[in-house]
């Protein structure tokens, strides 16, 4: 038996699961009903910038509502429109989905396990910025049905969850869905 060859690089805990939906606003009335989720803070337009693919201008303009469900945080997509193909195809199929899990690393560590999994054949198929964070999509959907969300660990990031944490705390089931403006979510 030869020795499993593990990655230097580690992906770590889980930080968020994302699903794409159809209907943000609808599925937030669900999760409510039938999960006790919320609420979520809803951000209209996440202001992505620098969207890339494979080094070509993309776009992927999506509406992004997060929340708490079962001691987690979670994310709702609702797709807007995304180019170039390879980006649409990602953001493509059946709803709702896990859409991606996403990790959060300190810069050097995001920079190196993006390398380690581009290296084992799971791709970066878009990067993007939100203000300080930095973000890339890992195609894994061969081996794990979704896609892999890396982001450099910031500060703005880390407080906008801390925002989505304690929302949570002692909610009263009021207001589910929130309108964010600002917002540097991910």
């Amino acid at each position: 038996m030869t020795p499993v060859d593990r990655m230097p690089e580690h992906l770590g805990a889980p930080h968020h699961t994302a699903y794409l939906v159809d209907r943000i606003e609808a599925t937030v009335e669900r999760l409510v009903a039938q999960l006790g989720a919320g609420p979520f803070l809803l951000v209209e337009d996440v202001p992505l910038e620098d969207v890339r693919s494979r080094g070509e201008p993309a776009e992927a303009a999506h509406h992004s509502a997060f929340g708490w469900c079962d001691g987690a945080p979670i994310e709702l997509l609702e797709l807007v429109r995304a180019t170039p193909p390879r980006v649409a195809q990602r953001w493509a199929g059946p709803t709702p989905r896990v859409h991606h899990v996403a990790y959060v690393r300190p810069r050097d560590e995001a920079l190196a396990l993006r390398a380690a999994l581009a290296a084992r054949g799971l791709p970066e198929y878009l990067s993007a910025r939100l203000g300080a964070l930095d973000m890339t999509y890992h195609d894994a959907s061969a081996t794990l049905g979704h896609d892999l969300e890396i982001h450099v660990d910031v500060p703005d990031l880390r407080g906008f969850f801390e925002l989505v944490r304690t929302a949570a705390d002692g909610w009263d089931g009021a207001d589910p869905l929130r309108p964010v403006t600002g917002a540097d979510g991910a």
